[in-house]
């Protein structure tokens, strides 16, 4: 590498160039910074030949570590990699320990190296010369020239060195500042991220304690009738089925939180096996037969035996609400149907049941409103009860089941709930 002039020619500065263009183009595509640094190295080393090139990146625990080194023996490059700053570190850890450019002619015979000499005998290297990288005014890591042989570079030599050093802060500061910019993105995101938990929180205790509200009213003006009033035998009961009432109402509701709670945390248990989703459903009938009665509303189950892969439980529980909240909304003289339905073509592996009411179906622009906690879509509570946890409850469910809860609804004609799950294997070959 001796000889040759001392100035860049003409080509050499267009290749300076050339390899800035390419650099800016990487950066702007967003490469990542290795590849960027081993362009950079392998265009110097083009510049320069027989020599070697690296550069070395100060890591958070303030030792240098390979940015780039792709002609270097990688067993050199193992044993100095996570090289700490010091006086007499060599000439990459030096520069960083002085902020300086530290020349050495002959590793051989400069106490700079005296640590380091049986591996640069062991991987040929004879002379080193290391210039450090800054990004703004701050050292991030240097630029090293390897020479087989000792070796005292020219003033052409030591120009090139400088312009891709300088390419080679560019491109570190570069990717310094994107990793800012993402570091600020993703906290703000979890700023926001925060602050939406705190108010769905916030709103989430002002309705429960709403919720809770009402039927602890009611509790309070019974016992206080009870208490300070001579009341018949009829309205007596009266007063204690009312307390009864409400408390079952706050039950429910302390039952439903702490379902939904177990979900979200994905702390509920669920055992799944396979369940004939049919029995489930003819059971769903009965338990919820009295309420249907009650509103003189009809419940059926058709369909045939459909095996899912469900826990019977929490099925059953996904059932019940979506039935009894279709039951307390529809019509007198109307029908709410519970179908089971094998897979099909369009759905290979899995299996669906369906309840479908003939109520007064939901409007559009309250669909998104469904799957709210405490959302009863602007229903009075004293109307229909409940307290806005059903349908919630029923899709966190059946997500936990690995399946999917699906709601359809037409102002004046019904609402058509769909609970996908998938089959035991078996089951769905039998369908195929």
């Amino acid at each position: 590498m001796t000889g040759g002039p001392t100035t860049l020619s003409g080509d050499e500065v267009t290749a300076v160039l050339d390899r800035q263009t390419s650099v800016m183009e990487q950066l702007a595509a967003g490469d990542r910074l290795s590849d960027v640094l081993e362009g950079i190295v392998v265009a110097l080393e083009e510049l320069i030949p027989g020599s070697r090139c690296s550069v070395l990146l100060l890591d958070d625990a303030g030792v240098l570590r390979h940015g780039a080194a792709p002609t270097l023996p990688a067993g050199y490059s193992s044993a100095i990699d996570g090289l700490e700053p010091g006086p007499l570190a060599g000439s990459c850890g030096t520069a960083v320990f002085l902020g300086e450019q530290v020349v050495v002619t002959d590793v051989l015979s400069d106490p700079r190296w005296a640590a380091f000499r049986d591996l640069a005998v062991e991987h040929d290297i004879g002379a080193c010369w290391s210039s450090p990288i800054r990004s703004e005014s701050e050292i991030v890591g240097t630029f090293a020239v390897y020479d087989r042989r000792p070796h005292e570079p020219d003033r052409r030599e030591r120009e090139l060195v400088r312009r891709f050093t300088h390419l080679a802060s560019i491109a570190v500061a570069h990717d310094g500042a994107a990793r800012e910019r993402d570091a600020r993105h993703v906290a703000e995101l979890a700023r926001q991220t925060a602050e939406r938990a705190n108010h769905a929180k916030s709103q989430f205790v002002t309705a429960l304690s709403h919720e809770l509200r009402t039927p602890l009213q009611s509790i309070t003006g019974f016992t206080e009738s009870l208490r300070t009033l001579d009341l018949s035998p009829d309205r007596r009961r009266q007063a204690l089925d009312g307390i009864s009432d409400a408390s079952a109402h706050i039950l429910s509701i302390v039952d439903d939180v702490l379902d939904l709670a177990r979900v979200e945390a994905g702390a509920m248990p669920i055992a799944l096996e396979p369940v004939d989703a049919a029995v489930v459903a003819r059971a769903t009938v009965a338990l919820t037969q009295p309420l249907a009665e009650a509103r003189n509303v009809g419940v059926e189950c058709v369909g045939g035996a459909v095996d899912v892969v469900a826990d019977r439980r929490r099925l059953q529980q996904v059932l019940l609400n979506l039935v009894s909240n279709a039951l307390r909304f529809s019509n007198p003289d109307t029908t709410v149907t519970i179908r089971t339905e094998a897979s099909s073509d369009r759905r290979p592996g899995s299996a669906s049941i369906h309840v479908i009411d003939q109520g007064p179906g939901i409007p559009d622009e309250l669909l998104d409103r469904l799957f709210v906690p405490f959302d009863r879509l602007g229903a009075d509570a004293g109307r229909e009860g409940g307290a806005g946890l059903g349908l919630v409850l029923a899709k966190r469910l059946t997500e936990a089941m690995g399946g999917a809860l699906d709601l359809d609804s037409t102002v004046g004609v019904g609402t058509h709930a769909t609970i996908t799950l998938q089959q035991p294997p078996a089951a769905s070959d039998d369908a195929r």
